[in-house]
């Protein structure tokens, strides 16, 4: 490699197999391995800071999405050729996107070739806005964002020029929605995989009784009459498992995922008001949940049986 860098061989390994595969995909826009090495180290770095672990460093590095990070990493050495095959990819894309979110009567053509020339512009700090993307989210999600935010920029904008309170996108709701989207996309992973690893701590008899109630939505005291136990039990049991998934859920994301304070209450926030997380999902995530017994016509919850099942 070209510049010293205290990278671990296994890190350096992943990166150039991943430019090898991004290569496939992308095609040859003239980026070399060491450049794209020396690229990933500096988003790890940003993000790890002192960090010396080298398991956490490779595992931090393979939950980035490499393959777009190389494409956008050659865009930022300026390279034609990855420009060319951005626009290629990503172009039908950003355009579907700002006619999903822009009033009619726009120019969305204009727009969306207006937003796809600003990330080679450079922003305040001077440098092009495309090296902002980090590879923590997919290049797709990333690109989602910029068009929602600048479509309610733009939004904003009118208002205060034409002291005007008519709401110029017309349905506020699909921002909304596509925000929500956003948010499930960049969470969907590390959330499953926090999930799932807490569900493998329960025993067989936890996993059931959480089965039980939110899958077959049991009353406490069916479940107590199968168990053989008083229903206070299965109420402090099933309080005491909620609260241990919950949280072992924290724990993962940010021992595992390296996710703030601040990301894990946003996270945690999205799936109890998204709506299309499940119920039962949701319930878990809760700081401090209600178990009331409920009537068999509620419409059951069903990720918390999936997972049980797949265990």
């Amino acid at each position: 490699m070209k510049q010293a860098m205290p990278a671990s061989i296994q890190f350096v390994q992943i990166v150039e197999q991943s430019s090898d595969d991004s290569k496939g995909y992308y095609g040859d826009v003239g980026l070399s391995k060491d450049l794209f090495t020396g690229y990933v180290w500096s988003i790890v770095s940003r993000h790890l800071k002192e960090c010396s672990d080298d398991l956490v460093i490779v595992d931090f590095t393979r939950r980035l999405f490499l393959r777009d990070l190389y494409l956008t990493c050659a865009c930022v050495h300026k390279s034609e050729r990855a420009w060319e095959a951005f626009d290629h990819r990503y172009r039908r894309f950003v355009a579907d996107l700002v006619r999903f979110c822009y009033r009619q009567g726009t120019e969305k053509e204009e727009v969306a070739d207006s937003i796809l020339v600003s990330l080679f512009l450079p922003d305040r700090s001077g440098r092009q806005r495309i090296a902002s993307y980090d590879g923590r989210s997919s290049l797709p999600t990333w690109l989602r964002v910029i068009v929602i935010n600048r479509a309610i920029n733009e939004r904003n904008e009118r208002k205060v020029a034409s002291e005007e309170t008519v709401i110029d996108i017309p349905d506020g709701r699909a921002i909304l929605n596509i925000q929500s989207a956003v948010h499930a996309e960049r969470y969907s992973k590390a959330l499953t995989e926090s999930l799932n690893q807490a569900f493998q701590t329960l025993a067989p008899r936890e996993r059931l009784m959480l089965f039980w109630r939110y899958e077959n939505n049991l009353q406490l005291g069916e479940i107590a009459k199968l168990l053989g136990i008083h229903q206070s039990n299965v109420t402090r049991q099933l309080l005491r498992l909620q609260a241990r998934l919950r949280e072992s859920v924290i724990h993962a994301l940010a021992s595992q995922h390296h996710l703030g304070p601040l990301a894990i209450k946003e996270c945690l926030t999205d799936i109890v008001a998204n709506q299309h997380i499940s119920i039962s999902l949701a319930k878990l995530m809760q700081p401090s949940p209600t178990l009331v017994p409920t009537s068999r016509s509620t419409p059951p919850p069903s990720a918390l049986g999936r997972s049980a099942q797949g265990r």
